[in-house]
């Protein structure tokens, strides 16, 4: 297949913008997800630790039948799907098993109540959300409270655990506009410049060369060696169509049809347009 020198360039430049556009919208979803995620896990911390804070003063206090009250104010909080406490064996033997939500209903609560926290991203199918799980231990010194004194157990016996699932759909298919956005604008800029650079080339390239061509087509064709190109030595083509031009001087020369003149008459010639006298 036969392509011009404008179509091979704009050919190349296209390939190298889609590589580009490809590896950086890669990148920037990369970068803004691990963003997000940093972020929404330091909200988990401050949250786990805001509700066990709510969770204790409700006991200091003795109004732990209020906790539904204090669960439903987190379960408002944005893109929190769900906010809990697992209730511990030991604290079940000693107030009762709770209320069924407080119970452990998956792997991540029961590692919890193992000791072992989770921050993990889980995803299911299409949705996609954040567990965070931080396991509670008896201590005697607890934000300024003795967990042993209310509960009779050995210190960090695992009380129970506060569990967070938060959502990331909507978090993600923000990230996904914001890429979309810029491959957008990236598109258009790129289109712009591949008619800025198609003109440039056309202005540039293609006519000095489409000239060039049709000048020796006419010397070959017709045998008329008269016509002469416009050019100077500052690019590559005025250079070519200066060395065109001599290459023809040569040509009538040698046919008789201009008397010679000197080198110095040449670049005279050349410099001014006209002969010296």
């Amino acid at each position: 297949m036969r392509l011009s020198i404008a179509a091979k360039i704009n050919f190349f430049l296209l390939f190298i913008f889609s590589m580009v556009l490809v590896f950086s919208a890669a990148y920037q979803a990369v970068r803004e997800r691990d963003l997000i995620l940093s972020l929404i896990k330091e909200q988990s911390q401050e949250q786990t630790e805001a509700y066990f804070d709510g969770l204790n003063m409700l006991m200091l206090t003795g109004k732990m039948d209020a906790r539904d009250t204090l669960r439903a104010k987190f379960l408002e909080h944005a893109h929190v799907e769900d906010a809990r406490i697992v209730r511990g064996d030991a604290v079940s033997k000693q107030f009762g098993p709770g209320r069924p939500a407080e119970q452990g209903k998956d792997d991540y609560d029961q590692l919890a109540l193992a000791g072992k926290g989770s921050l993990e991203v889980v995803h299911n199918g299409m949705h996609s959300r954040l567990v965070v799980t931080r396991p509670l231990l008896a201590k005697k010194d607890f934000r300024g409270t003795d967990c042993t004194s209310c509960h009779l157990v050995p210190e960090n016996t695992v009380l129970g655990a506060v569990r967070f699932d938060y959502s990331l759909d909507s978090l993600f298919t923000r990230v996904e506009q914001n890429i979309l956005t810029s491959a957008l604008i990236l598109t258009g800029i790129f289109g712009l410049g591949l008619l800025l650079t198609l003109w440039v080339i056309r202005t540039w390239i293609v006519r000095p060369l489409n000239q060039l061509t049709r000048s020796m087509e006419e010397a070959t064709d017709m045998h008329d060696f008269g016509h002469r190109l416009e050019g100077d030595d500052g690019d590559e083509i005025g250079r070519l169509a200066l060395a065109y031009n001599q290459m023809l001087d040569s040509v009538e020369r040698q046919l008789g049809k201009r008397p010679a003149c000197s080198k110095r008459d040449h670049e005279q010639t050349r410099n001014t347009g006209q002969p010296e006298d």
